[in-house]
């Protein structure tokens, strides 16, 4: 069964979430901040981490950061949810860290449901990367790939939903996706990885 973190300072958020999880086969475990978050990553690895921003005294931005430098929990694909439009700055900064941004209100119902593709993508890259690695490529073209893919996807997403907003404008789409497509053509990665996005 797969485990997802819960991390809102919100007591009712992080309560519907608790309960659409459980209703759709996830473990959950929920926590209301980035310091609680951080501590129960030295004890326990979920599958997903679903991440508020608007937290004190620890923000969403820090806890991300914190997450990805802490080797155990580098990898885990991290959910950003928020009430708050993220900026051309924001994706630019955060968008390669993370598989998702997304925008309240929600439908709880629809988010936790797409939760197992996401994670089924994840464990995909991953063994993808472990064949890349284990083949010699460059690691910093690896971490590039991961990077673009990630704001790629996450630009796109939020292009889909939010029509009438021009955030995600303002990034270069079409220059990240052709260096995006050099680098999955050279560490000769399958074309699944890059088609399938996380949310719609």
């Amino acid at each position: 069964m797969d485990t997802v973190l819960v991390v809102d300072d919100e007591p009712a958020i992080r309560e519907i979430f608790t309960v659409y999880l459980e209703m759709n086969g996830y473990k959950s475990h929920a926590v209301t901040g980035g310091r609680e978050c951080l501590l129960w990553l030295k004890t326990q690895k979920p599958d997903l981490i679903l991440l508020d921003l608007m937290m004190e005294p620890m923000d969403g931005w820090e806890t991300l950061l914190a997450i990805r430098q802490y080797p155990p929990s580098s990898q885990i694909p991290v959910i950003i949810i928020t009430g708050k439009t993220p900026t051309a700055e924001d994706l630019v900064q955060y968008g390669g860290l993370i598989e998702d941004f997304i925008v309240k209100p929600v439908d709880f119902k629809m988010i936790c449901e797409s939760f197992h593709r996401i994670i089924e993508n994840d464990r995909d890259l991953g063994r993808e990367i472990d064949r890349v690695k284990n083949e010699g490529q460059d690691p910093e073209f690896l971490t590039e790939y991961i990077r673009l893919l990630r704001l790629t996807s996450v630009t796109n997403n939020l292009k889909k939903r939010l029509k009438d907003r021009q955030c995600s404008d303002q990034i270069p789409l079409k220059k990240l996706e052709e260096r995006l497509q050099w680098l999955h053509e050279k560490l000769g990665f399958p074309d699944q990885v890059r088609s399938s996005s996380p949310l719609h």
